[in-house]
């Protein structure tokens, strides 16, 4: 089947760009003296995970929530770090059921409360559960201060039920500052602090073995700093207009460097104005930052004066040039505004290559926000 013989919308994958994205991070890292952590929330789908481990150069994978790693343990993936914390009893208590058969399983905490409670969940399971601090980088939604990491490190050592492994440091609100050179100072103003948590925990007699953080767009700012051990890239894979909007190391747009391999088919259902028509992908289809709408591309080039707005949940507006003409029917290409959000609408990826379909990946952990 031809990719234009979709059902729409639907969202499609590029495998030749997409193992050309996995390469290059993967070398990048490697020549910085640095492994993958690939964060899965990304792409919610184990085959996409199982690749990413298979390219190489890659210390486990990535999952925001608990029953993320379940769906990822449940296709055999190992070793997982869950990158949030986990404080409710319901939730503890499943982590604590895949932490019995899962010994690569890793999990953040940033308070003493919690780590207390992890602690004597895991001593029933009969193996301590390997955990790391997540520090706050001042973004202010989890994590620990700077000034008290070494306190709690401390306290977390003192846990029968927990064994400390290193620290967690993500920059999430630094990942889509414009400039290259703003990002990456400011980036690594945080990650040099956080490795000084990393020195004072070494020199304390505290087990810091791994030092782990990082995002798509700082992730070249942050190969730089020594202590770092891996990063948790996650849109490299797939990529997005939000990327697109940034600069990256050389100063020309991020997806230069990571072409787009993700994009969704969408169809007019409407053409009776002049300068616009309605398609059938809206905000059930795709999430929209309306900083970075989405793009339309044609035979992968970007077509300069075609904007995407919202037109309601299950319809998007899509103005383009004088000269242009399209009829109910017609399908465009779009590069989504924010892969994440928009992959976990979807229940499947459609695999192309050279414009045919080669197969069907399932999202799997679409869903899994608990």
């Amino acid at each position: 089947m031809k990719k234009i013989d979709l059902d729409t919308p639907a969202l499609m994958l590029d495998i030749d760009q997409f193992n050309r994205n996995l390469e290059v991070m993967r070398d990048r890292a490697a020549r910085a003296g640095k492994k993958l952590r690939p964060h899965a929330k990304t792409h919610k789908c184990p085959e996409i995970a199982w690749r990413q481990i298979a390219a190489g150069n890659c210390a486990g994978i990535c999952a925001a929530k608990v029953s993320e790693a379940t769906g990822l343990a449940d296709a055999g993936i190992a070793d997982i770090l869950i990158t949030s914390p986990v404080t409710t009893p319901e939730k503890i208590g499943r982590l604590m059921k895949l932490h019995a058969g899962l010994p690569g399983l890793m999990q953040v905490v940033d308070n003493c409360d919690n780590a207390s409670a992890l602690s004597a969940a895991a001593l029933q399971t009969g193996t301590p559960l390997p955990v790391l601090v997540d520090l706050d980088p001042e973004m202010g939604r989890t994590g620990i201060r700077f000034a008290d990491a070494p306190e709690f490190g401390r306290h977390i050592a003192e846990l029968p039920g927990l064994k400390l492994m290193g620290i967690q440091c993500y920059c999430g609100h630094l990942q889509h500052i414009a400039d290259f050179q703003e990002r990456k100072s400011r980036s690594q103003s945080y990650m040099n602090a956080a490795a000084r948590i990393v020195r004072e925990f070494r020199a304390a007699g505290l087990n810091c073995e791994i030092f782990t953080g990082t995002g798509t767009g700082t992730s070249d700012a942050d190969l730089a700093v020594p202590e770092l051990t891996d990063i948790q890239v996650g849109s490299y894979c797939m990529m997005d207009a939000e990327y697109a909007a940034v600069t990256g190391p050389d100063g020309r747009p991020l997806d230069c460097l990571y072409p787009p391999a993700l994009t969704m088919l969408a169809s007019v259902v409407s053409a009776n104005h002049n300068g616009y028509v309605t398609l059938d992908a809206g905000t059930k289809a795709l999430y929209l930052t309306p900083a970075a709408p989405p793009r339309v591309i044609r035979d992968g080039k970007v077509l300069p004066g075609w904007t995407y707005d919202w037109f309601g949940d299950e319809h998007g507006r899509l103005s383009f040039p004088g000269g242009e003409k399209l009829r109910p029917g017609s399908k465009l290409e779009l590069v989504v505004s924010h892969c994440d959000p928009t992959v976990n609408l979807f229940d499947e990826i459609f695999i192309l290559r050279n414009g045919e379909v080669i197969d069907v990946w399932k999202i799997a952990l679409r869903g899994c926000c608990r």
